[in-house]
Parts: C-alpha cells; structure tokens; sequence
C-alpha cells in the first residue's frame, strides 16, 4: 500500500485478525448459512461487506477471508493495493 493512499485515508480498513467470538469461527453455534443468505443477492453475490462486532468500523476478518473476492469493493481494494490491516477491539 503506498504512503499517500494511506496518508489520504484511501484504504480499506480490516480487522487484522479475527475475532475470538467472530461468527466465521469453525466453532461458532451460529448457522452461517443462513446469515449470509440474509445479506447475499442471489443475482450479484454480495454488494457489501459485514461490518466486525467489536470495531463497528472495520471489515471483519472473517468475512473478508471467506468471501474477498465476492463482493466489487473486495476485488477493486486488492487489485490496487489498497487494504490496510488493523487491529482494534471497542469490546475488550
């Protein structure tokens, strides 16, 4: 990622890691299925992303992990480098 993009605040902000409670955990009790059926359209995939729970500002690292290649923003933000990892927990 170049030092202007960042500089700039041109980047796409992830959380570096996942989550001990994300739900794309393997030992996670939520069906994620069913989750991301409720946010995926059946025509076009993903038009977003989802949001980390204990951030609210950054990607989750689950997600981005499963699905980066998904969803248009995903594809753009690799493509240019863009994407800049962070760790940040507002729930610790």
């Amino acid at each position: 990622m170049s030092k202007q993009a960042e500089e700039a605040g041109m980047t796409f902000r992830m959380q570096r890691y996942r989550c001990r409670t994300c739900i794309y955990r393997k030992d996670s009790a939520l069906d994620l299925k069913v989750l991301e059926d409720a946010v995926r359209d059946r025509y076009v995939g993903f038009r977003g992303y989802r949001i980390c729970h204990h951030s609210k500002a950054l990607c989750c690292r689950g997600f981005w992990d499963r699905h980066k290649d998904e969803f248009q923003l995903g594809q753009i933000v690799q493509r240019l480098n863009l994407v800049e990892f962070v760790t940040e927990d507002k729930l610790a």
